[in-house]
């Protein structure tokens, strides 16, 4: 299985599979809203279209608002999830072909804005990371992130290096470690203090015992807020002038707060 799941725009991520956040959260380029399309062909299980409201305290499935969740022929499930109500076009029983037009993104259920909830489940209804199931612009290779044995989340020892097309950066600290470009025109800060001595606790963030991928979970693991805006504010402080929650973005922001240099907003 393979495909996009967007109709008319590339994929952003913009909050990355863990432990605690079994799927990833997906926008348009942009920030921009979109239709949702099925990423294989399949059997559609289940298609819910009834949820006309958001309700962060929702819990189980009524926490996906509406959503539709296919069968596909490979034995693999794919869910997505917080839909427009009254968008999804596709009924429990009906047959979606790969790149089918199934709703549109929404901030239906427990959401907190406007985006996709996007699940992959193997056969057995285990919930597995969705990057390598589908195209889209920041998808990391295998050279990139190490999987833990024991849990399926990316752990991310050495901030991935960037394709050949992108500008390199480096943050010095006892050994050289490159970081990754958000665009080939973004120029990162050049400043970045390179001894952890020099820094004031109070004007960085660090959470060095953090072992996942995700600056979400990074950031509400010290109890910092966690939002989109608040996430853009500090990439502007730390030299990301065009924040949208890529995949490079973020691992470059979780790589400084490891270290303890990330720049409170």
């Amino acid at each position: 299985m393979d495909g996009q799941v967007l109709m008319n725009t590339e994929e952003l991520i913009t909050q990355n599979y863990s432990s605690s956040h079994k799927a990833i959260d997906i926008v348009g380029e942009g920030h921009s809203i979109d239709d949702v399309v099925a990423v294989s062909d399949g059997i559609v299980e289940v298609s819910v279209n009834t949820v006309n409201s958001n309700n962060t305290n929702a819990r189980g499935t009524a926490s996906y608002g509406n959503y539709v969740k296919i069968r596909h022929d490979d034995g693999t499930k794919s869910l997505y999830a917080h839909m427009e109500y009254g968008s999804v076009s596709v009924k429990t029983g009906d047959r979606v072909s790969k790149g089918q037009k199934i709703g549109r993104m929404g901030n239906t259920g427990n959401a907190h804005g406007i985006h996709l909830h996007f699940e992959i489940r193997n056969s057995d209804e285990t919930r597995v990371n969705p990057i390598s199931f589908f195209e889209t612009k920041e998808e990391p290779t295998v050279s990139e992130t190490k999987m833990e044995q024991t849990d399926e989340t990316p752990v991310i020892e050495t901030a991935p290096t960037v394709p050949q097309n992108k500008t390199e950066s480096t943050i010095t600290n006892e050994t050289t470690k490159e970081v990754p470009k958000a665009s080939p025109n973004q120029t990162y800060n050049s400043n970045i203090i390179s001894n952890t001595a020099d820094l004031n606790s109070t004007d960085y963030l660090s959470n060095p015992s953090y072992t996942y991928g995700s600056i979400v979970d990074a950031l509400k693991d010290i109890n910092i807020d966690s939002s989109y805006d608040y996430r853009e504010k500090i990439a502007h402080i730390n030299g990301i002038s065009d924040y949208q929650g890529t995949y490079n973005q973020n691992v470059y922001l979780l790589s400084l707060l490891k270290q303890g240099k990330l720049k409170k907003a």
